[in-house]
């Protein structure tokens, strides 16, 4: 077959099937529990832009998010406006935070209890680190 077919031929066919599985599997979730999988054709004709966009296009339509949020200086109140957090979770970031210093890498939230990759990716587009770098001499002694 593979003299019979060219390079993008095979790339076309590869990407069908893909699409193809997962089209089963997003039915076989929808059989499981239809709540899984709303009905993306009528949620995408009668959303708004808020709606489309999940958790993130709520809290920015609802003006909770001006801009990324610094986790490494936000407050719980600040961290609570972030998809995914709540006051408990932004406690448990602080909280890291002031045990083990300033997060070097989004990644690293994954540190904090309560926090896995599900949560990380919706909070990603909206958090930020700030100034990862550590204090000069001159900003070290601004804060004493």
């Amino acid at each position: 077959m593979r003299g019979l077919l060219t390079r993008d031929e095979r790339a076309v066919i590869a990407f069908l099937a893909v699409a193809t599985a997962v089209g089963a599997i997003v039915l076989g979730l929808r059989k499981v529990d239809p709540a899984l999988v709303p009905d993306l054709v009528t949620s995408a004709a009668t959303a708004t832009s808020g709606e489309l966009l999940g958790g993130i296009g709520q809290a920015v339509q609802s003006g909770d998010v001006t801009g990324p949020i610094d986790v490494n200086e936000a407050t719980v109140d600040e961290l609570t406006a972030l998809p995914g957090i709540g006051p408990a979770k932004a406690a448990a970031i602080v909280g890291y935070r002031e045990q083990h210093g300033r997060f070097a890498s989004l990644d690293a939230l994954l540190d904090v209890r309560g926090i896995g990759p599900a949560t990380l990716a919706r909070l990603r587009p909206m958090a930020t680190l700030g100034d990862t770098r550590a204090p000069t001499e001159d900003q070290a002694r601004e804060e004493r």
